[in-house]
């Protein structure tokens, strides 16, 4: 059983792609170059440091997925699901250092890499296409070894992102705490059943056993009308916590035993109540929900500063159908709450014109990265990887 104040994370944070939508959904912030702080205690701060790393003719600019790994020499990883590789680029050079490639078939097939976990140069984790399997190797690939496991019944297999919400593993000796979902569609879910489903569970890496942890979805989630239930998980040392598309409170346990608690987190951006979703909703309605309507995104842990970064997006209005084709590809507005070990709010940062790729971010010792390559960023360029870095800071 996971117990939360013995563990001790090494997260890489990344940020991965899910084709649950559409091929491509990618949020990023964009308008006017405006930053608004408007908390008097903890702020995002634009160190006016980019990180800048050249990329062949074959790799695009935009992440399926990102890790990051601390030491002497921090390298940055980047997945490259159509080639099933991972590129690891060394940050200190801004080159890349080497390239993991995986066979999809034959005797050391893994199938095709969709997602990954750094916990150390020696322990990467990949999420593959293979049902019932999570594959370990190192960096230099000295070994590659097959984890098997069953799956609990009427669930996926362990998730790392599904949509644009991101939840990494939680790794402690041998045990994996992981994401799962209960397959069919949302708009057939109702209250009562919502209510009994599991969030995650508990793997044995050594045996392959599965268990339920006693996380399941908030009571009242659709208590008044249909709301996506997509969540992301994050973790810091003594607790792991939940954050949902349409509910203001963050839902944290400290182990994989406790029942969740409710942690107030309203986004100063947003309406009291969240709308619903009609559950006849077509095609450009439901994109309308998704990309229009006020939502919380992704949730990370900054184990350096030992605060976590909560995704807001706030409500917008469009004009026609074609602003609505846009923003599946790119949010015009977003901000980053900041909250303490504690869930208590610190601050919170808006991003309102800054066009940054929100999807393709990651925590680093220096502070939090922002992808700047986004179409109608001056400093986007085809031929690199381009970041601005976000210190936490005092507000004015």
């Amino acid at each position: 059983m996971f117990h939360f104040p013995l563990f001790h994370q090494s997260i890489d944070l990344r940020v991965t792609f899910s084709l649950f939508i559409t091929s491509a959904l990618f949020f990023v912030g964009c308008g006017s170059d405006v930053l608004d702080r408007t908390t008097p205690e903890k702020v995002l701060q634009n160190a006016e440091n980019k990180l800048r790393i050249p990329i062949d003719d074959q790799t695009g600019t935009f992440s399926y997925g990102l890790g990051y790994l601390d030491g002497e020499c921090p390298f940055l990883f980047n997945i490259q699901t159509p080639r099933n590789e991972i590129q690891v680029y060394d940050m200190d050079r801004k080159e890349l250092a080497k390239t993991l490639k995986f066979d999809v078939e034959g005797n050391q097939g893994v199938g095709t890499v969709f997602g990954f976990h750094v916990q150390s140069a020696d322990s990467i984790f990949l999420f593959t296409t293979h049902p019932g399997s999570i594959y370990l190797t190192d960096m230099d690939q000295s070994y590659l070894s097959k984890i098997s496991f069953t799956s609990p019944e009427g669930y996926s297999d362990p998730q790392i992102s599904t949509s644009f919400f991101t939840s990494y593993p939680i790794i402690r000796g041998n045990k994996m705490l992981a994401k799962v979902l209960v397959p069919g569609s949302t708009k057939d879910t109702e209250e009562k059943a919502l209510s009994n489903q599991f969030l995650s569970v508990e793997l044995d890496m050594n045996s392959g056993d599965t268990e339920f942890t006693s996380h399941k979805y908030p009571e009242g989630y659709l208590s008044d009308g249909l709301r996506i239930p997509y969540y992301s998980m994050a973790a810091s040392p003594d607790k792991v916590v939940y954050s949902f598309l349409a509910d203001h409170n963050l839902y944290a346990a400290s182990s994989a035993g406790d029942p969740l608690e409710a942690y107030p987190a309203k986004s100063q951006f947003f309406p009291q109540t969240f709308p619903t979703l009609s559950r006849t909703a077509e095609r450009n309605e439901y994109l309308r929900y998704m990309f229009t309507e006020p939502r919380y995104g992704t949730l990370l842990y900054d184990p350096y500063r030992e605060v976590f970064y909560r995704f807001c997006f706030p409500k917008i209005e469009i004009e026609n159908e074609e602003e609505l084709e846009q923003l599946r590809g790119f949010a015009k507005d977003f901000s980053i709450m900041i909250l303490d070990r504690d869930l208590n709010v610190l601050g919170e940062t808006r991003f309102n014109g800054y066009n940054y790729v929100t999807e393709n971010v990651f925590v680093a010792k220096e502070g939090l990265y922002m992808s700047v390559n986004h179409p109608d960023n001056y400093d986007n360029e085809e031929d690199y990887l381009s970041f601005v870095l976000y210190e936490l800071a005092d507000g004015k």
